[in-house]
């Protein structure tokens, strides 16, 4: 029974294509505006990643330690962009859906517009009951793997470099770890810390190469028996 107060009605095929139609490209600009989002956090690690560098070997009395502070800095934009790469995961799905059916539907002359058929059940689910398609753990991963691995690795690096330059060349391993040591801390703690730090790069790579996505997790419904 309907609901007191409203009414339904039933659209005809052209009314819903032209609806979809409108629909479809606001969902593809805004999957675009959050593609942008993820460039620029991007763009800020990337940049924030060469200003520590420039600055930690800008002079030898800087002490190593800013390297900490980069990773963290560093590993806080990449929670940012992770938040924003799930945004961006939940409309590219709704994209999808209507890349692989709608417009391949009106492409191939085989478009379905039944009511009942899955991808428009799927499509109005996600509308009224929208939720992300990925958990943050794994997002965070994808991220990592897809360009901050790099830049952790290139400020790792240069960490190791700088104890071993700063305040002068390192020529024993003794005197690497005291240049190593940092705020009451001995040489073999900050290495230590390097060292988990990389370990847990490395499970959340893992974890990111895994299939999981908002378009890894669509299907198409067999019943459609469309031709590729």
């Amino acid at each position: 029974m309907t609901p007191e107060g409203f009414s339904t009605e039933q659209l005809s095929r052209s009314e819903t294509i032209t609806t979809l139609v409108h629909y479809y490209r606001a969902e593809v600009t805004r999957s675009l505006a959050w593609r942008e989002r993820l460039d620029r956090t991007t763009n800020w690690a990337v940049g924030a990643t060469a200003a520590f560098l420039g600055f930690a070997f800008s002079h030898p009395e800087i002490h190593h330690i800013i390297f900490l502070f980069s990773l963290a800095i560093v590993y806080t934009l990449l929670f940012v962009e992770t938040r924003r790469y799930r945004f961006f995961d939940a409309y590219e799905y709704r994209v999808r859906i209507l890349h692989q059916n709608f417009i391949h539907g009106v492409l191939t002359g085989r478009l379905s517009m039944d009511e009942n058929s899955f991808w428009r059940t799927e499509l109005a689910k996600d509308l009224r009951f929208p939720q992300y398609k990925i958990e943050f753990r794994y997002a965070l991963g994808r991220r990592l793997r897809s360009s901050y691995i790099y830049l952790f690795s290139i400020l790792l690096t240069g960490w190791l470099l700088k104890i071993n330059l700063h305040p002068r060349p390192a020529h024993s391993l003794q005197q690497y770890l005291d240049q190593a040591s940092m705020v009451g801390f001995s040489g073999w703690i900050t290495l230590l810390f390097i060292l988990v730090f990389i370990s847990h790069a490395a499970v959340l790579v893992y974890i990111g190469s895994r299939p999981a996505g908002g378009g890894d997790l669509f299907h198409t419904d067999p019943r459609d028996n469309v031709d590729v």
